[in-house]
């Protein structure tokens, strides 16, 4: 949002429109499909207003990012000690996480079309958004670790259990997307124990 724009409530409302069209347009058919006049379509928001809100093209993909990211973490609170067991924590960790991805898919599909697509000048603000996205999901995971475990939350063994876990997260998304009729919790069900055998191996 351009700065001293501080849209009131039927702003506020409009503004919540045009993100969700272009977050539609942009998760299912790509970024250049997303042109201004199909977001305006699709929003049945003027023009005038966009531009006046984010400023470009550009600037609503920002805007959409920054929303998504928010709203994503929102939905994937933090345990700061250990439930039950390894296993049973992780299983709730893996639950939660499950349900996030359930309820945001049009923003972790373009996250995963971002993250794919080569650096532009024109959308490096949106790609830092994507890398900020997934570096953070990645210090939370080593967090969690590091109250499963008792490993450094910046060691080695935390940082291997992170990047396992996050792509099998990738993974098991892209599946669900590829066919609907793929249920997230079903294909990981396997992950928790698995991230309790990886790390007793690297011991």
């Amino acid at each position: 949002m351009p700065p001293n724009t501080k849209p009131n409530r039927r702003g506020a409302r409009s503004r919540e429109l045009v993100l969700d069209a272009a977050e539609r347009i942009m998760a299912s058919e790509g970024y250049e499909a997303a042109a201004l006049s199909r977001i305006v379509e699709e929003s049945d928001i003027p023009i005038s207003s966009v531009y006046h809100y984010f400023g470009s093209k550009d600037g609503v993909l920002l805007a959409v990012m920054e929303r998504g990211a928010e709203r994503f973490f929102e939905r994937v609170p933090e345990p700061d000690e250990l439930i039950g067991d390894p296993v049973t924590h992780l299983s709730r960790l893996v639950d939660t996480v499950c349900a996030a991805l359930e309820q945001e898919p049009d923003f972790l599909r373009l996250v995963v079309v971002m993250a794919a697509q080569p650096r532009l000048d024109e959308r490096a603000q949106a790609r830092e958004v994507v890398e900020r996205v997934r570096e953070l999901a990645l210090a939370r995971l080593r967090r969690q670790f590091e109250i499963v475990f008792g490993v450094k939350r910046n060691g080695r063994a935390a940082r291997d259990l992170a990047r396992f876990a996050l792509a099998a997260f990738d993974g098991a998304f892209i599946a669900w997307q590829a066919d609907p009729s793929v249920r997230l919790r079903q294909v990981l069900r396997y992950l928790p124990a698995a991230l309790v055998a990886v790390h007793d191996r690297s011991l």
